[in-house]
């Protein structure tokens, strides 16, 4: 690395002293760091930690950066957590968040073990503590500069002021620099790679909440597809969307999704290699045709598949891909519940994002709705029993089903007041600008789960295609980012896929010895239909093919072969730009 490795403070040099750079890393004092301001970052513990049998030794540091009161009268500041191994490879390592963040986590990533320097951030808000009764933990909302912070400014700085501490204490350059995330880490990882291409050499972005907005957008959609579908009502009197649909009836609906398209790829083995060949058409089991389900459950299907639009039909968000994965837990979970046992709603589609989309990703926060038929316009006035939970007791269940598609979901573009900047301004991660990250010689792999229930790998390949306009075809394109869309996997894991893989080894192997991969071996776990299985992931848009002998359940026996891919949907072309 160049430029952005340069030692940061007249601190640094100072204890750096003319040993500046050294080949071998001979640490500071642990301690010596206490108090320091680095970076812009004020490091309040600094402990030599001994060895255990899950951490080698190592200096523990908690510091925090940008401290300030919010409009909302709370006090905010970006917390991070980074642990420095007294054996280290020159290599430093970010451990990317989740969900809303608010937690500075453990920055314990198993790469800590291989010598690697290992941060975590909560994203510049406390969980714990920047809360309150009527917008849970999702409260930083509120705070514009908080917004900022979760979308892409405290990520950055910590990045910055860990790297800063990370030579400071070793007294040497670092070799090579690491990011991985999945979920809303994988979107920071886009968000990395597109912001500030320099800080990192390496990039995962595992199933990315990429353009999250629009994806919380879709998540209230299909809220209301399925409230459609309920069979019965909860305590609260609202449709019970877990009753939309039994496991067994989704159970059947994956083995129809099966027999109409599993031998697409050229084997029928229980995975869709080949998706966009897949029109499955869940009319052949309403009413008209098997009779298994009902018209209403037919209607909320096609309308969640097809993805949310407005009312004259534009798409707000791509849609998904027919995949078996639909019978998998972890689909159900994001998209009807229950997500553990209480009275009312509670999948991560009405609780994780029905306090996302009215705080965080709608300006001015908690807009009151236009509302929809049989939903009046309505503002929330509790996040429920539980602001450490919001959600509960349905307490987002009127606003997210009178969230007008023509009305509500262009606020995601809005910008109001002390909100300078709008949701997508500060979330949004579909650039396919990577000139800078490419000519750094930094790479990029993303994956994307088939069967994702929250971020649609329709979206992914959209903006993959998009990306591969802008920068001179496939072959180009590969040069510094790779596609890998596995069949059958949930949410960053799960369902009926080969959905354990190496692609940290892979993202290594790239950048330190120049072999990007052509495929990730995935190896399917115990809870699949076919333990034990693998299967190459094939780097988009080539799909494994069968080679015509030797045992399916080896992947040595598989091809990655090119396919064209002329299904377009939702998302491909201008649908992606982060601008309306």
């Amino acid at each position: 690395m160049n430029l952005k490795d340069r030692l940061p403070a007249p601190l640094a040099l100072l204890l750096l002293g003319a040993t500046a750079y050294s080949h071998a890393a001979t640490p500071i004092a642990c301690n010596a760091l206490l108090n320091q301001t680095i970076e812009g970052a004020t490091i309040t513990s600094a402990v030599l930690n001994v060895a255990t049998p899950t951490l080698p030794e190592h200096c523990e540091v908690f510091g925090s950066i940008g401290q300030h009161t919010g409009a909302d009268g709370q006090g905010y500041a970006v917390k991070f957590h980074l642990r420095m191994p007294t054996s280290w490879s020159e290599r430093f390592y970010y451990q990317g968040g989740g969900g809303l963040d608010g937690s500075v986590g453990g920055a314990n990533a198993s790469q800590i073990s291989q010598g690697y320097a290992v941060v975590s951030t909560d994203s510049g808000h406390d969980a714990a503590t920047n809360i309150s009764a009527v917008a849970g933990n999702a409260e930083f909302g509120f705070d514009p500069q908080a917004r900022l912070d979760y979308g892409y400014d405290g990520p950055a700085r910590v990045a910055q002021a860990a790297k800063a501490i990370t030579r400071t204490y070793y007294r040497q350059k670092i070799k090579y620099a690491y990011f991985e995330g999945c979920s809303e880490g994988g979107r920071e990882g886009l968000m990395f790679s597109q912001r500030y291409p320099d800080l990192f050499d390496g990039v995962i972005a595992g199933n990315p909440g990429m353009d999250l907005p629009k994806a919380a957008v879709a998540e209230a959609w299909d809220t209301q597809a399925f409230a459609g579908a309920a069979r019965s009502l909860t305590p609260f009197g609202f449709p019970d969307l877990a009753t939309s649909f039994t496991s067994a009836e989704l159970s059947a609906i994956g083995d129809a999704i099966l027999k109409e398209c599993d031998g697409k790829d050229g084997l029928v083995d229980g995975i869709i290699a080949n998706p966009q060949a897949c029109r499955f058409d869940p009319r052949t089991l309403g009413p008209q045709g098997s009779g298994l389900l009902s018209a209403s459950q037919v209607t909320a299907l096609r309308s969640v598949f097809d993805g949310a639009r407005d009312s004259k039909g534009r798409a707000l968000y791509a849609g998904w891909f027919w995949d078996p994965g639909i019978a998998a837990p972890g689909w159900r979970l994001w998209k009807i519940g229950p997500l553990f046992p209480a009275p009312g709603n509670t999948s991560l589609n009405t609780t994780l994002g029905g306090s996302a989309l009215p705080f965080v990703f709608t300006t001015p926060p908690n807009s009151m709705t236009a509302g929809r038929p049989g939903y009046a316009g309505t503002v929330i006035t509790t996040a429920g029993p539980a602001p450490g939970l919001p959600g509960l007791n349905d307490s987002f269940m009127p606003w997210l089903l009178s969230f007008n598609m023509d009305v509500d979901a262009p606020k995601i573009y809005a910008r109001s007041g002390i909100f300078s900047q709008s949701a997508m301004d500060f979330m949004g991660t579909s650039s396919t600008d990577y000139r800078r990250f490419r000519a750094g010689g930094s790479k990029l792999i993303v994956y994307s789960g088939q069967a994702d229930p929250v971020f649609s790998s329709k979206y992914h390949i959209g903006w993959y295609r998009d990306l591969i306009d802008r920068s001179g075809g496939v072959r180009d394109t590969q040069q510094f980012a790779r596609l890998f869309v596995v069949p059958g996997m949930n949410h960053c894991g799960g369902g009926y896929a080969t959905s354990q893989f190496d692609a940290f080894g892979a993202l290594v192997k790239w950048v330190e010895q120049g072999q990007g991969p052509s495929a990730l071996i995935g190896t399917a776990p115990a809870d699949t239909p076919w333990p034990g299985r693998t299967r190459p992931i094939c780097a988009y848009p080539a799909q494994p093919r069968y080679v015509g002998h030797g045992s399916i359940e080896d992947a040595a026996n598989f091809a990655c072969v090119a396919v064209r891919d002329d299904d377009d949907g939702p998302g491909h072309g201008n649908d992606n730009n982060n601008h309306q």
